[in-house]
């Protein structure tokens, strides 16, 4: 009985020890979750991609972590990437075709491959937009508009300009796991001795314009003047063959009549036949004859 006393007495006493060993533990793991907590849970929110770097097996290339909460070991690294459409604002200094410099104001719209973010983690690292993308994009800007003169900048279409640059930044990036969606350019602005010069010989050019065209426009109405005295003169020609003693002797009475039934007229006096005067009564409506 003394021996199972003896037993059943050390059992318990090894029982306490290990609830109390378990208890510590389990202090310990609170504690080292607690205090790892933001380096074991991982949040990837909405239009992020994740990439695992292990201090073990270096950068995972063969997965990108999905939206959601992920636990990993507290002594790796997870990296945060943007997957959705950012734009990027710069200035950018280019050359000329004769050499001036000239400043352009752009907005650079870009995104990495969602698929390829681990690879561009472990080449390029996240500031990918200051290595790859901006760079690049200037690169494409000084080969572009060396093609032009600055007077030439002026007539070109910004959008002529933005399709070659985006054509040839997109060839650039397309190894290196970024796509670059457009550029687009806000300003060309060139040296201000330059811009006052292609202002003024713009401004010449408007008013050479201008000149030209009052001058089309009187010549336009000479000519119009013209060809409205020809046919003044043709009809003149006209009615004077057509003229005869009979046909003037008849409008002579149309015109007569129309004078006497005027309200305002009361005798009108007219030459008459063998030279004799008419007299019109225009209240009778008499025509009386004078004698000579």
């Amino acid at each position: 009985m003394n021996v199972l006393r003896r037993m059943r007495t050390g059992i318990r006493e090894r029982i306490r020890g290990s609830e109390l060993q378990l208890m510590v533990g389990t202090l310990i793991v609170l504690f080292v979750f607690v205090y790892f907590f933001n380096s074991i849970v991982i949040a990837v929110h909405a239009g992020e991609g994740g990439v695992l770097w292990s201090r073990v097996f270096g950068t995972l290339t063969n997965r990108v972590y999905p939206e959601g909460t992920h636990l990993i070991l507290p002594w790796n690294e997870m990296t945060i990437y943007n997957l959705r459409h950012q734009t990027a604002e710069n200035k950018f200094h280019v050359l000329s075709r004769d050499g001036l410099d000239i400043e352009i104001e752009a907005t650079v719209r870009y995104k990495p491959v969602d698929r390829l973010i681990a690879r561009l983690h472990k080449e390029v690292g996240p500031d990918y937009l200051q290595k790859i993308v901006l760079p690049e994009v200037h690169s494409a800007l000084r080969a572009v508009v060396s093609r032009y003169r600055p007077e030439e900048l002026y007539a070109a279409s910004f959008l002529e300009i933005q399709q070659d640059v985006v054509q040839l930044a997109r060839g650039q990036v397309r190894n290196r796991y970024v796509l670059i969606d457009d550029v687009l350019l806000k300003a060309i602005i060139l040296p201000p001795p330059v811009a006052r010069a292609i202002q003024q010989k713009l401004e010449e050019e408007q008013r050479s314009l201008e000149m030209q065209y009052r001058i089309a426009r009187e010549r336009q109405e000479a000519e119009r003047k013209r060809i409205e005295a020809e046919g003044i003169r043709d009809y003149q020609t006209i009615v004077a063959s057509s003229l005869n003693e009979e046909l003037l002797r008849h409008k002579g009475i149309e015109a007569t009549l129309s004078l006497a039934q005027s309200n305002n007229a009361k005798v009108v006096v007219v030459g008459g036949a063998n030279g004799l005067p008419l007299i019109l009564n225009t209240e009778t409506g008499a025509v009386t004859r004078t004698s000579p």
